[in-house]
Order: structure tokens, then sequence, then C-alpha cells
């Protein structure tokens, strides 16, 4: 059973990175641009068994949980779901530095120069000799996509922002003091500062600055996709679903409720579109585009590819080309199902990770259209912690020239 969750924050939310915080180690924490999705499917997990009557943590409790998919969150403005911007989108900025000129597409191409990629076959995912002819530094691109614009993108169709592209959510800081009931001041050691993620509006791209000031925000819900097993008959989401939960560090608070009690437009997104769906049926070069951070066996490259840059996924046979990929995050955590205790740390490949592949012939890739928004990663749960969504489209190498 797959529901859609709309997840509302009740306060900023806490997404700790992984260096040291605490008593003795350090007083300032710092924060990631977005939840990992390990932190969200912890969190619906334990949702779930407090919102079900008559259930605990007890027994095999923690196991069944691990068996429930989530995948997201997302951004959701009017009713459209936001992804992570592609890794293969490179802007060109005007020559006052103020905006940008240009979107460039970069895509496989080959080269006379000497290139050291990890296997021979591989081509570097970079800007052809005419796009680098202005010799520029990229800019920033915005952080959230909606879901039309970047099915224009996946499509190959050139894009220009507006102010319907989303950046990165602005972090509330706060400074904390322990006062000297003996002194009235700050005792000794004891001031940190925590970071906060506002979730509920995001900065909008490129907006004239003498806006009032909420215009300048796009207001936002969040969106996740839970599966439970058939095999599952009593953890269940009905249709009155609704609990309050903590998400991330320090309790603060969201909403969690089922999509379909808000008696509005059903968020769009979640199902491969139809001109993704038509063109990957008619097209031999195919894009995956990472929507959420990954975890592969080989590091940077999925494991299903077990034949050098060759494998299969979901029954269609691709070839590994190129791949466009940021520096590798780090994983961690705390396993609160047996046996307890840290998690080993883990690299991911960063959401918006671009693979381009080939298969043998048009229509091969048609099935790959069904894997939209679902995990590619190698280990099944993490597959079922929401690692490794992803968006598809086409290329062509001609794209940049």
């Amino acid at each position: 059973m797959n529901v859609i969750m709309q997840v509302t924050p009740h306060d900023p939310l806490v997404a700790r990175d992984s260096r040291p915080f605490g008593a003795g180690q350090g007083n300032r924490m710092r924060s990631l641009l977005w939840p990992l999705p390990s932190v969200v499917a912890g969190a619906f997990r334990t949702a779930l068994v407090k919102a079900t009557p008559h259930v605990d943590f007890s027994g095999n409790m923690p196991q069944r949980l691990m068996q429930i998919g989530v995948a997201g969150l997302f951004p959701v403005n009017k009713d459209q779901l936001y992804l992570p911007a592609p890794h293969d989108a490179v802007a060109e900025p005007k020559e006052n530095g103020k905006g940008i000129k240009k979107l460039h597409r970069v895509v496989p191409q080959a080269t006379q120069g000497g290139c050291d990629l990890p296997e021979d076959s591989l081509q570097p995912v970079m800007l052809s000799e005419l796009q680098a002819k202005g010799d520029f530094k990229p800019a920033d691109v915005p952080a959230w996509w909606p879901v039309g614009k970047y099915t224009e993108w996946l499509l190959g169709k050139n894009l220009c922002f507006d102010s319907s592209f989303l950046l990165n959510p602005l972090q509330e800081k706060r400074d904390h003091v322990s006062l000297d009931a003996e002194i009235g001041a700050a005792a000794d050691g004891l001031i940190f500062s925590t970071a906060g993620l506002n979730l509920t509006r995001l900065p909008r791209m490129d907006v004239d600055l003498s806006m009032p000031l909420l215009d300048r925000f796009a207001e936002i819900t969040l969106s996740g996709r839970i599966t439970i097993p058939d095999s599952e008959t009593e953890l269940k989401i009905g249709q009155q679903f609704g609990i309050w939960q903590p998400l991330g560090g320090e309790r603060r608070m969201v909403h969690w409720q089922r999509e379909e009690q808000q008696n509005r437009a059903k968020v769009i997104g979640w199902e491969c579109p139809s001109e993704i769906r038509s063109a990957l049926a008619n097209t031999t070069k195919v894009r995956m585009v990472l929507a959420s951070p990954a975890i592969f066996n080989d590091g940077w490259k999925p494991g299903w590819l077990t034949n050098g840059l060759s494998g299969e996924l979901s029954g269609v046979k691709l070839r590994l080309v190129g791949a466009s990929i940021s520096r590798w995050k780090a994983v961690s955590g705390w396993s609160l199902a047996p046996p307890r205790g840290p998690k080993p740390i883990r690299r991911m490949v960063p959401a918006g990770s671009v693979y381009f592949f080939e298969v043998e012939k048009s229509g091969d890739a048609a099935a790959l259209a069904d894997q939209w928004l679902h995990s590619v990663c190698d280990n099944q749960q993490e597959r079922r912690d929401g690692f490794g969504l992803a968006a598809w489209g086409t290329w062509n190498e001609k794209e940049n020239r």
C-alpha cells in the first residue's frame, strides 16, 4: 500500500551534520541543508507506532517497522512537487555578476586529452569548447526546481529561471546561555549556538528586493510517500491519520497526516510525467538524476553495474557512459533497533548527481518510467529508508555543441 503524507513543521527543524557538538566537544551546532532520508524514515516509523492503539516497540516491532518504506521529504508549493537541482545544469553569470546569462547543459563527450577516470571507457561530463569560450566561473543555480520545469530539463528543453524556482531554506540560528545564579552572568563555558531549518517557507529565485517580505518567499508543505507491505495487518494508515511527532534534533515538532484529508488536488510529481514516459520509450540515451542521496556498494557507482560499466535495472540493460556527481557526503547515526548502537559511517552520492546511460535499442528504456522516484540503491534496507530516489530523462550528445 502506497500513501502520500503531508508533513507540516511547527518549528525550525534541526538537521545536524556530523561535527561534534556537546559538553566538551563543541559549542556550535552546524546544520545540513536538508534532513537526511534515514532521519525522516525513523521519525515516521516512530510516529506510526504512537498513532496505532495497543502497539509499542516491544517484541519484533523494530524489525517490522524497518520493512516500511519511506520516500521523501520534498517541498510542495501549489500542489507541485519540487526536486533538487540536477548537477548537469551549469549557469553562466551575467557580466556584472548579478543574475544568470545562460544555463548550459553538460553531457559526456569524447576528449583528445588525458583524463584520470576510474574506468577506461568512461567519458568526462563537461562543457564543450564552444560553451567554455567565455571562460566564466559558474554561478549557483536554485536548489529546488518545480517538477514541471524539471520535466522540461530532463527532456532536453532550454530553461530560464524565474520566481517559481526556490532556494535552500534559511537557517535560524539561536544563541543559548546558562546563567550563574550567584553572579547573574553567563556561566563559564556554557554558551552555545544551534541552527534550525525554516521549512515552512523557502526563498524564491530572482525576486525584487522592493517586494513585500512575504512575497519573496513561497509557502510550502513537505510531502513523503509511505509504502507498507501487504503482509502488515496491524500497522495501517487510516483516512483520519494525523499525529504530532518530533523530527530531527532538539525534539522539533512536525505534523504527519494523510494527504487525502486535505480535500485538495493530488500532489503532482510522485508519478512519472507522461512526456517522460513517452520519451523513454523512444530513446537509446537515458539520464538518471538522484532526487535523494544514494548509497552504493561500489562508492560512486551503482552496484548493479556488475560488468564494469554495464548492468541491469528493472529488466533494462544499461551501459554507463559518464557521470556528473558532487563530492561524497558522510552519513552515520544511532540504531534503536537491535543490536542498538552507533551505525557505521557510509559514503553518500549527493542528491542532484547525474548518470548518463545508453541502452541497446529504442524502446528498451520504457520500463524505467515505472521506477520514477523509486530507489536505485543496492541494499534493500537503504531503499526502504529513502536513499537513492531517482528521476529519469533523456539526453543527446549534441546538446552542448
